[in-house]
């Protein structure tokens, strides 16, 4: 058993986030999750300290960062960036809004919580930062783009952070999910389209999301996920990068992709998600 530490987790209200608020607080580390809502945060917890906090008001992420900071004695040992869902649809149908409110949630939340922590941990000279992005990063889910692309632009983020704060004790980690069975798909949003619109994208619309909803279905137990952060926060994993996921998402995949043309990336993407494509003229 390691040195209890002291962790600001968000999304610690269910799914990978909540099963990592549980398991870490089992081995006797003390979080402070964060959900939307208070009445969604466990209550059965030892060492748990539920903290309200929507990462689309980006006002207040600072001050409910700062309070839960002052609350842990001044200083956080870890950060975890969790929190996350999805909204589904073509990329042209997105509003600025929407394409905002995933943007606000999956990177300049993260982005502003990483902000408010690191002057504690620079006073330190410690601390470790573990941004959750997704094997999206290296395979976009088809009618995820705002999702795909906020997630591989955290990764950026944090292997570029890692590599400024390398003259520090502050440690930078990107952790990349496959698919893992969770509400994860139950809670993504499909976004309104005008009837020309979803016509011009049927039937690899709901191709998509069916294999999607498959997937997610017959993925692996998502405690693997939890088991990795708390194997991250204990220090017995220091990778820079870490991906989690089934041996062909998490190991065969991203190798095979280094190795093909990225043509051929996008023809196994097309056939993963039973999407049609176009006959070639003549």
């Amino acid at each position: 058993m390691s040195t209890p530490k002291k962790v600001f987790l968000t999304g610690a209200s269910a799914g990978i986030g909540l099963l990592t608020a549980r398991t870490l607080a089992a081995r006797g580390h003390h979080v402070w999750g964060t959900a939307r809502k208070l009445e969604n945060l466990p209550t059965d917890l030892p060492n748990f300290h539920p903290v309200v906090l929507n990462l689309n008001d980006r006002e207040g992420i600072a001050a409910a960062f700062l309070a839960a900071e002052a609350e842990a004695g001044g200083t956080f040992d870890v950060l975890i960036n969790n929190a996350g869902s999805g909204t589904f649809g073509p990329l042209e149908g997105f509003s600025d809004d929407e394409f905002k409110a995933q943007l606000d949630l999956l990177l300049f939340g993260p982005l502003d919580l990483v902000r408010a922590a690191l002057p504690a941990m620079r006073a330190a000279n410690r601390g470790l930062i573990v941004n959750v992005a997704s094997l999206a990063t290296e395979f976009p889910l088809p009618f995820l783009a705002p999702y795909s692309m906020s997630k591989a632009a955290l990764s950026a983020m944090t292997e570029g952070l890692g590599i400024e704060l390398a003259h520090t004790g502050i440690r930078l980690v990107d952790l990349r999910p496959g698919d893992f069975r969770t509400k994860f798909h139950d809670s993504t949003r499909r976004i309104e389209l005008s009837p020309a619109l979803a016509a011009a994208y049927a039937p690899n619309l709901e191709a998509a999301w069916n294999a999607i909803d498959k997937n997610m279905n017959n993925a692996p137990d998502p405690q693997q996920v939890a088991d990795a952060l708390v194997s991250i926060v204990e220090g017995k994993t220091k990778r820079p990068v870490v991906a989690v996921g089934d041996i062909f998402q998490a190991r065969i995949a991203p190798f095979l992709v280094r190795l093909a043309h990225r043509a051929w990336v996008q023809w196994g993407l097309r056939l993963y998600y039973g999407l049609k494509t176009a006959k070639k003229a003549g």
